[in-house]
């Protein structure tokens, strides 16, 4: 899956460490790509094609799908960028301070609920949306929470930051904005063991890469601790849910009592609504939450 834009080109591609070499090395040497791409932008991990039904490659207005014109808000603006032995030294004397209730840094998630839920960084700041185009909104809601805030910003592999840093410089309230260059991806390449802890949620049939054993999240029917994302059962319903095997083994396979109960309906079907967002999961969660979310989990 593959998504080009005037701002540049994000995706993902599976296959053998032969084929995928080989899609680095001709990507590396195209002149369109030449001036903006380098080896380190790239990023491994295990798969392989079997991760994907088949090969998608689409023009867009936007690489990550914010809803701003890349006009009004460009990566030109964006924050500044921290390698991953620099992020992990600003993590570790932010939680220090922290301790000590001094701190004057937010540790900020740019990701979505359900990316957050199975792994994050320590004392992070970690918004419950459930869309990156809900982003901005969240920070017009909260420009009192960052006023004078040095602002530590992460997210998979850095591309939501590019557009997310960039919005949050635009409002002028922060005191400084840094991002981390490649995300929790490249963190852990460098510190398996590091501040991150859970698993790192990925947008193909995986759902999920580990790094650490560490599971912080839980089984939604029994509480268990589970951290392996399938999709709900309902023939039409795309939201992922965490349900443990002994719970699937009892039918329990819903994301939602209305998934569950199988009465999952659309008003119109013409109008091109999709189930999705009639799912008691998202119809009942708030477009941009009222309360911070700050997770912390110790190692």
């Amino acid at each position: 899956q593959v998504r080009v834009a005037s701002e540049g080109i994000n995706g993902t591609v599976g296959g053998s460490k032969v084929a995928t070499s080989l899609y680095i090395k001709v990507m590396l040497s195209q002149p369109l790509f030449r001036s903006i791409l380098c080896q380190e932008d790239f990023k491994s991990s295990a798969g392989g094609a079997h991760c994907f039904p088949d090969l998608r490659v689409g023009v867009f207005k936007e690489i990550v799908p914010m809803g701003i014109d890349p006009k009004i808000v460009s990566y030109k603006e964006t924050g500044i960028h921290l390698s991953p032995q620099e992020f992990h030294r600003e993590v570790e004397q932010y939680l220090s301070q922290a301790t000590q209730g001094k701190s004057d840094t937010i540790l900020l998630d740019c990701r979505n609920f359900y990316e957050s839920k199975i792994g994050h960084f320590q004392g992070c700041l970690a918004p419950d949306i459930r869309k990156f185009s809900y982003f901005p909104s969240y920070v017009d809601e909260n420009l009192e929470l960052f006023k004078d805030k040095r602002v530590l910003m992460y997210c998979t592999g850095g591309i939501r930051c590019e557009r997310g840093s960039a919005y949050l410089r635009s409002k002028a309230v922060c005191r400084e904005v840094y991002q981390l260059k490649g995300g929790i991806h490249k963190y852990l390449e460098e510190f398996p063991d590091g501040f991150y802890r859970g698993k790192l949620f990925v947008f193909d049939d995986r759902y999920a890469i580990c790094s650490n054993e560490d599971i912080i999240s839980a089984c939604r029917y029994c509480g268990v601790l589970w951290d392996q994302y399938k999709l709900c059962s309902s023939q039409h319903c795309r939201q992922l849910v965490l349900t443990c095997p002994s719970c699937c083994n009892k039918g329990l396979t819903a994301c939602c009592p209305v998934c569950q109960e199988k009465e999952l309906k659309v008003t119109s079907r013409a109008s091109g609504q999709t189930l999705k967002e009639e799912c008691e999961c998202t119809r009942r969660r708030p477009r941009v939450p009222i309360e911070p979310r700050m997770l912390d989990t110790g190692k």
